[in-house]
C-alpha cells in the first residue's frame, strides 16, 4: 500500500480507550468541558450549511429524545473524549440552528476530511448495530448497552453481544494491461467496480478471492495478494482490498451474481480518471475499488 494512499472512513488517530469505561469514567469524560459530540438520526449526520460536522458539546443533548444506546464514546482525540448521539426526532436538530442539516454519509464522503469522516462512519455503524441487535440472541430478551455503547449485555442470561463487522473481499482481477470490472444489475448503465463477495465461515480471503471470481464470472484466479482494506459502514464491512491474476478471458458470467463484466485497458481506465474518456462511470474516490484501480493504473 502506498503510504499516501487516501482510504475513506479509515484514519482517525483517536484511542478508542477501550479500558477507560466504567461509569464512572464515562460521566467524568462526558462533564469534561472540552467533549464534544457529534449528532445523527437514521444514519444520517448533523452538518452546518458548510457541510461540516456539528459538534456540540454532550450536556447540549440533555433532555432531546435520544435513541438506544444513548450517548456513544467513540473514544479520545488526543485527550478531548468524543462522543455521538443519535437524535430519535430530527426536527429537534432545530434548536441547533436554523442552518443545519442532517446528510447522507455517501453524500459527505467526499466532503469531509479524514478524521470527521472516520468518526461519523464509526458512529453509523454503531448505530445500526445497536439498532438491529437491540435483544440477546441467546435468551431473547431484550438487551442494554453496556461501555459506552461499544457492547450490548442481556439483563436475563448476562450474555455479552459485540458489534459485528463483515468481512468482505473485493478484487482487482488483472490480465496483463487489463483489469477485469463488473455491473451490478441495480447500478446505473455504464456503472463499473471491482468483483466483490462476503468472507464464508472457514475461508481466508484469499479463498474467498478465488471463489466469487469464479463464481461471477467463471475464470480461475491465481496469486491473490491483499493490498489495503476499508470500514465500509453500509452498514459494517470491512473491504479486504486484493489484486489477483488470471491467464483467462473468455467469462462465464452468473446473470444471478452480476448484470455485466468487461475487460478494461490501464490506458482506458486513465483515460476515466483523467476525465479524457468517458468509456465507463467510475466508483466514486471514496470506494476502495476505485483506490485498487488507481493504484494498479499508476503502478
Amino acid at each position: 500500500m502506498s503510504p499516501d494512499t487516501p482510504i475513506a472512513f479509515a484514519g482517525a488517530p483517536i484511542d478508542l480507550a477501550e479500558n477507560q469505561r466504567t461509569t464512572e469514567e464515562l460521566t467524568a469524560f462526558t462533564k469534561d468541558k472540552r467533549a464534544k459530540a457529534i449528532v445523527l438520526n437514521e444514519g444520517k449526520i448533523l452538518v452546518g450549511e458548510d457541510g461540516k460536522l456539528i459538534d456540540l458539546h454532550p450536556t447540549a443533548l440533555i433532555g432531546k429524545n435520544i435513541y438506544d444506546p444513548g450517548p456513544l464514546f467513540l473514544g479520545l482525540d488526543v485527550d478531548i473524549p468524543l462522543f455521538a448521539f443519535s437524535l430519535a426526532a430530527p426536527e429537534e436538530a432545530d434548536l441547533f440552528g436554523d442552518r443545519v442539516s442532517f446528510q447522507s454519509l455517501r453524500k459527505l464522503a467526499s466532503m469531509l476530511g479524514s478524521h470527521d469522516l472516520s468518526l461519523a462512519g464509526r458512529a453509523k455503524s454503531l448505530f445500526d448495530w445497536h439498532r438491529a441487535h437491540k435483544f440477546c440472541a441467546m435468551c431473547g430478551k431484550e438487551s442494554k448497552p453496556k461501555s459506552g455503547g461499544v457492547s450490548r449485555r442481556c439483563p436475563n442470561c448476562s450474555t455479552d453481544h459485540f458489534p459485528r463487522v463483515n468481512p468482505v473481499a473485493i478484487m482487482l482481477v488483472i490480465n496483463g494491461d487489463k483489469c477485469l470490472l463488473g455491473r451490478s444489475a441495480a447500478w446505473p448503465e455504464g456503472a463499473f467496480s471491482a468483483l466483490a463477495g462476503f468472507v464464508s465461515a472457514g475461508e481466508t480471503i484469499e479463498e474467498a478471492c478465488q471463489r466469487e471470481v469464479f463464481e461471477e464470472v467463471g475464470i480461475k484466479v491465481t496469486k491473490p495478494v491483499y493490498k489495503f482494506c476499508q470500514p465500509w459502514p453500509y452498514p459494517s464491512q470491512l473491504m479486504m482490498g486484493m489484486y489477483c491474476f488470471t491467464d483467462e478471458t473468455e467469462m462465464t458470467i452468473d446473470t444471478k451474481e452480476i448484470a455485466e463484466a468487461r475487460w478494461f485497458t490501464k490506458e482506458t481506465i486513465k483515460g476515466v480518471f483523467d476525465g479524457a474518456n468517458t468509456d465507463f462511470v467510475c466508483p466514486p474516490d471514496f470506494t476502495i475499488a476505485h483506490q485498487l484501480m488507481k493504484e494498479w493504473v499508476n503502478s
